[in-house]
């Protein structure tokens, strides 16, 4: 007898994902036919089976045998920790509209491989938060800046709470949802500018940043920070606790210009930390005298590009001092990828000094350099996939350890050696990371970058103007 109580089920939860049946069954190892069979009640999954159905579609094993959902929140939680479920569905929607209907793999898997590693934490609820706050933000007129690794999350970036888009380079295009994956760059503001075959101008975007370069934030609470500036603070503290209200929150005014917010849930205690920044405050009055709107500038031109490659950055955020100036003359960048390494060489330890700057010395290219922890891992996980190798556990190992100046301190192991070189890991990628004592977020950097970019094109087309603020 067929079981169609069973397969209505996990057709509900297929389309409520908005996944095809041939995706379904990339994502758990099965043929599209064998999740035909499940859905019209001819068989059923095998038990490891429909665990991996639950990770894929978010839902215990229970429920899928069930056939029902329970509540995965104790019937005390209330407020915005109760709607967990929802701001997933928001930020699933957001992505069907932006990348159609059927989403490609790629994206697909991104978003699906996120939620599993969240899903039993809060911080969509805190990505919400962020997403309310620049909301806020823009509504008066302010700016503020997310700083950590919130970008290495795609969710973040649907929902709104970062600017920074993580997936690898690529367009799309608003009007047909097309989209095209580009891998001769490392960053999508290297794309050139390309029309849809629909004839529409496509959107290009995506840094290549891993989501497990955040994986120790998500799992361990750690702090997000927030920078605002002076006239935004005060409301931004009351934004979050507002947002917050049916909560415990315990705020800490450290100083007029430091506060720290404690949250207080069922699911964890998370400090939200707002710093003041004088710069955010003259952003808002470039915007105001030249009658400009940061949102709608078109930054990543080679006018642009130009004038930091001569060395024209004073009063431009990161790029200002006397450091990033030799290194900008050192590094000869050309492209804005390149732009995105030197904010990663100025802020690491052990990442600049006899260590990149030797090898560029040599020959490396700044864009082949150990800037970041993500450098770390895509390096090694690209060597990885080429044998054949897709599990990323021993990627983040090293990387981890790279980052937190394990090997700097005790040499990198030998075995640690062998396992790298006999995927191809180069001579020089050895004796980098061996060399490094803290390393940067490429999220993080990213951000940085794009705050420079824009100051260079006000200065470029507003210089007057932009020297009176920021000079």
């Amino acid at each position: 007898m067929r079981d169609y109580s069973f397969g209505n089920f996990l057709q509900e939860l297929r389309l409520r994902t908005g996944l095809t049946q041939y995706q379904l069954g990339i994502l758990v190892g099965v043929s599209d036919k064998a999740v035909s069979k499940w859905e019209n009640g001819s068989s059923k999954p095998k038990s490891d089976i429909l665990y991996k159905l639950g990770e894929v579609l978010g839902v215990s094993t229970d429920e899928l045998l069930s056939c029902k959902y329970h509540s995965c929140e104790n019937e005390d939680i209330k407020g915005v920790f109760a709607i967990k479920k929802q701001l997933w569905n928001k930020a699933l929607e957001i992505m069907h509209n932006r990348y159609g209907e059927i989403v490609p793999i790629e994206i697909l898997n991104r978003f699906l491989s996120e939620q599993t590693e969240m899903q039993n934490t809060d911080m969509i609820v805190y990505f919400d938060f962020l997403s309310v706050l620049v909301s806020e933000a823009k509504k008066c007129g302010e700016h503020i800046r997310v700083k950590g690794g919130v970008g290495s999350s795609f969710v973040a970036y649907l929902l709104g709470a970062t600017e920074v888009n993580p997936l690898k380079p690529h367009y799309y295009c608003p009007d047909c949802k097309t989209v095209i994956f580009d891998d001769s760059v490392k960053s999508g503001w290297d794309l050139p500018y390309r029309r849809c075959l629909c004839t529409k101008p496509m959107i290009s975007g995506g840094h290549g940043i891993p989501f497990e370069i955040y994986r120790n934030d998500v799992q361990n609470n750690i702090s997000l920070t927030v920078s605002v500036s002076p006239e935004f603070f005060s409301s931004a503290k009351k934004c979050a606790e507002k947002y917050f209200k049916e909560y415990k929150t315990k705020v800490e005014d450290r100083d007029e210009r430091i506060s720290i917010i404690t949250v207080t849930s069922q699911w964890s205690e998370r400090r939200i930390t707002f710093f003041t920044d004088d710069e955010l405050a003259r952003y808002k009055a470039l915007e105001q005298v030249t009658a400009t709107s940061f949102d709608r500038l078109d930054f990543n031109t080679e006018d642009i590009l130009r004038e930091f490659q001569n060395g024209n950055t004073d009063g431009v955020t990161e790029f200002k001092w006397t450091f990033a100036k030799n290194m900008l003359d050192k590094t000869t960048p050309s492209s804005f990828n390149d732009l995105i390494q030197i904010v990663g060489l100025s802020h690491g330890t052990g990442v600049w000094h006899n260590n990149a700057d030797k090898m560029i010395e040599q020959g490396l290219s700044v864009g082949k350099t150990i800037a970041y922890r993500d450098d770390v891992f895509n390096y090694i996980q690209k060597k990885m996939i080429s044998k054949g190798l897709t599990d990323t556990g021993f990627a983040y190992k090293v990387m981890e350890d790279t980052r937190r100046g394990i090997y700097a301190k005790n040499g990198v192991p030998n075995d640690i050696k062998m396992q790298l070189k006999s995927i191809g890991a180069e001579d020089w990628f050895l004796d980098s990371m061996g060399k490094i004592k803290y390393l940067f977020q490429k999220a993080h950097g990213v951000t940085y970058v794009r705050s420079a970019a824009i100051l260079m094109w006000y200065k470029f087309y507003y210089p007057t103007e932009f020297n009176e603020i920021m000079l």
